[in-house]
C-alpha cells in the first residue's frame, strides 16, 4: 500500500521574517498596489518575495534574493522553482524588469516608474555588519550628502545602505 505524507510545507509567511530584516513596509505596499493594478493576486509567497527583492536590490539575480530570503525568512524558504516562477510571472506583467548581462545571467530590478519617493530624498539604510540588521536611516545630513555627492558625480542615488561595525571599548 502507497503512504503519502499528511504534513505539507506551509508556505512562508510575512509574520517569519526576522525583526529588524526585510524591506520599508511603505515600499512593500506600493509593489503590491502595482501587482494588484497588473492583475496578480497577492499571496503570502509574494509577499515575502518582495521583501526579498526590495532588500537584495536593483541587478539581483535569482539566486542571490533566494540567499537574501534564506537570511530573513525564519522556517521554510520558497524553493528556487517557485521563485523562479513568480519572478517570470512579474516580468511578464511590468511588475519587474529582467535585464540579461553579457555572462547571460538574468537580473532583476525595478522599474524606474515603480516606487515613487517623497521629494527626491535617495532610500538610505544603516547595514549592522555583525547581524545583518538593517535599518532606515533618516538623518537630512546623509542625504544633503548624498545629494551633493550626486551633483558633483554626476550620478542618480536612488538607495544607499550604510555598514557599520560597534567599536570595541577601551579598557578602563
Amino acid at each position: 500500500m502507497l503512504a503519502f505524507p499528511e504534513h505539507r510545507r506551509s508556505p512562508p509567511d510575512v509574520r517569519q521574517i526576522r525583526p529588524g530584516m526585510g524591506a520599508s513596509a511603505r515600499l512593500v505596499r506600493q509593489l503590491e498596489r502595482r501587482c494588484f493594478s497588473a492583475g496578480l493576486k497577492m499571496t503570502d509567497l509574494r509577499r515575502v518575495l518582495l521583501h526579498g527583492i526590495l532588500e537584495a536590490g536593483d541587478g539581483a539575480t535569482a539566486l542571490e534574493i533566494w540567499k537574501n530570503l534564506t537570511g530573513m525568512v525564519d522556517g521554510y524558504v520558497p524553493s528556487h522553482g517557485s521563485l523562479q516562477r513568480n519572478l517570470n510571472l512579474m516580468v511578464e506583467l511590468g511588475v519587474l524588469r529582467r535585464d540579461v548581462g553579457a555572462d547571460r545571467v538574468w537580473r532583476y530590478g525595478l522599474p524606474p516608474d515603480a516606487l515613487r519617493t517623497t521629494g527626491d530624498m535617495p532610500i538610505v539604510r544603516i547595514l549592522e555588519a555583525g547581524t545583518g540588521r538593517r535599518s532606515p536611516c533618516d538623518l537630512p545630513e546623509v542625504a544633503t550628502f548624498l545629494r551633493r555627492l550626486a551633483v558633483e558625480r554626476g550620478l542618480d542615488i536612488r538607495s544607499a545602505a550604510i555598514t557599520v561595525r560597534p567599536v570595541p571599548k577601551a579598557p578602563v
